[in-house]
């Protein structure tokens, strides 16, 4: 009688196994359907606000780089490779060394 336990143990936990695995291959697929809307939407709802204050901010262009400012917390943001031609611009220094603790 304890062989049947234990195959029926080992079969719930098959079959638990397979249904986990049927209703994670399920929300995977869910999730990929809804991320590209649902980065459009966020999108939409956050661009051009402010990570820290959620106000609006301003596109500005400094020495011919356009950077956002913030309207409200005036919070300066840099979008990918920004500050990257800034530094090439300017001689290296301070900023050249903070960004390199900020790199991959």
């Amino acid at each position: 009688m304890d062989i049947d336990k234990d195959t029926k143990k080992q079969e719930d936990e098959y079959f638990a196994r397979i249904e986990f695995e049927k209703r994670q291959k399920a929300l995977k697929e869910k999730q990929k359907q809804i991320k590209s809307t649902e980065r459009k939407k966020l999108k939409e709802e956050h661009w051009m606000h402010c990570p820290k204050c959620g106000m609006e901010m301003v596109e500005i262009t400094f020495e011919g780089i356009k950077v956002d400012k913030c309207s409200d917390c005036l919070g300066i943001y840099f979008d990918d490779g920004e500050i990257d031609q800034l530094i090439a611009k300017n001689k290296p220094g301070f900023l050249s060394r903070m960004t390199s603790v900020f790199k991959d």
